[in-house]
């Protein structure tokens, strides 16, 4: 799907009080004290799956609007920059307990698709950034490779998951691939709009890859 396809939120939301919100849910997700369990994660691949429409909404007006003005850009790029923070702060937690050695089997149904989340909200980041032309420190190209490591380990990389939007069904390896090549986009030549529409044709063109 084009970016000028994509279906946004209505004209009036408050869209930016949505997203603080969420943001708030989220902060408390991941406080030291919330429990973990498996049920708690299951809900937040939920969330997770559920805010794709503000996640398009905000690209889309990034895109439209960012040139505005740099107050503009700045709260809209912030907003982004924070949803995948927000969501993988919160995995963190999760992962610990789910790759702990008494994991029991509800914990180890789940970790498929949790790691597969966590690949795809780098990517995210790694989208994000560029639209500033930035480029990822080595530690987040650490925290990566040791979640698809990790994915091989258990020989997971390749099992599908119910993670992309559209109940449309991925697996670790593509996520990887994708969040590997998108760092290969010059954002200097491209620019967001096309940065954004590449994004989008990642999925289909590393189908056929494999790592």
């Amino acid at each position: 799907m084009k970016p000028g396809e994509w279906k946004v939120l209505p004209v009036g939301t408050e869209i930016l009080a949505v997203h603080a919100a969420l943001m708030s849910e989220l902060g408390r997700a991941a406080n030291r004290s919330a429990k973990h369990t498996p049920a708690r994660l299951g809900a937040l691949f939920a969330l997770d799956a559920g805010t794709d429409l503000l996640r398009q909404t905000l690209t889309k007006q990034y895109l439209e609007q960012a040139a505005r003005s740099n107050r503009v850009e700045t709260q809209l790029w912030k907003a982004l920059f924070e949803l995948s923070q927000a969501f993988l702060s919160c995995y963190h937690g999760f992962a610990e307990e789910a790759h702990a050695t008494n994991a029991g089997p509800k914990w180890q149904a789940l970790v498929p698709e949790l790691i597969a989340r966590q690949v795809i909200h780098h990517g995210l980041d790694a989208k994000t950034r560029l639209f500033r032309y930035e480029q990822w420190i080595p530690a987040k190209w650490s925290d990566l490779h040791g979640l698809f490591q990790a994915a091989c380990a258990l020989e997971v990389d390749r099992k599908p998951v119910p993670a992309r939007s559209g109940h449309s069904i991925t697996t670790i390896e593509q996520e990887y691939l994708r969040a590997c090549l998108v760092q290969l986009m010059s954002a200097v030549s491209l620019g967001p709009p096309n940065l954004e529409w590449v994004w989008e044709q990642l999925t289909e063109w590393c189908a056929p890859l494999r790592h």
